[in-house]
């Protein structure tokens, strides 16, 4: 089979991380755009620098690395705050990104990141695969799983575009406000297409 490379995408709390953990499952590499935000907040001094250089000083932790509540604190709710900082660290995620795919030979890699369409990750993707869900759902998973208070939920929710937009733009579409039974069910339809 050659490979294939799967753009994973949808606003936060849409059901991704379960789609991703069935891919892996199934012997995906999964890279989590996210997760190497956090890495390089916490490892890259130039990123690190860079942060604070533009945040000032009240993000960086005592210990070293980048305190991400009060990141997230300065850059959701304020868009142009949070494409300052989208700025600094999406040159580096799409490097990091596109090394990891290049050092791999796994026949499926599932690249998840909220932002894929933005950017040009989506022109390394074979296919874009889309989570979706109610609002309410999303807010309930943030509350529930993330444990947000209410007010921080709903700007981190309306902080993101459209899921419809998204939407229009997918191969494939899992709606995820079912039980998980329901949503492995859309995934296994779809693998199997790959």
């Amino acid at each position: 089979m050659p490979r294939r490379i799967i753009g994973l995408t949808g606003n936060i709390a849409t059901g991704k991380s379960a789609v991703m953990r069935l891919a892996a499952e199934r012997g995906a590499l999964t890279i989590d755009a996210d997760r190497v935000v956090h890495e390089l907040l916490a490892e890259d001094e130039a990123i690190q620098a860079a942060v604070v250089a533009a945040f000032g000083p009240g993000v960086r932790r005592a210990a070293g690395g980048i305190d991400r509540a009060a990141l997230g604190s300065l850059v959701f709710g304020d868009a142009a705050q949070l494409r300052r900082l989208e700025a600094i660290l999406h040159p580096a995620v799409r490097l990091a990104i596109a090394r990891r795919v290049a050092e791999s030979d796994a026949p499926v890699i599932v690249i998840e990141a909220i932002k894929l369409l933005e950017g040009p990750l989506a022109a390394l993707c074979d296919q874009i695969w889309v989570t979706t869900c109610t609002r309410q759902t999303q807010l309930a998973r943030l509350r529930v799983c993330r444990g947000l208070d209410e007010a921080t939920a709903v700007a981190r929710v309306d902080a993101q575009g459209p899921q419809e937009e998204k939407i229009a733009r997918a191969d494939v579409v899992i709606a995820t406000d079912g039980l998980l039974r329901e949503t492995q069910e859309q995934f296994e339809a779809a693998w199997g297409q790959i």
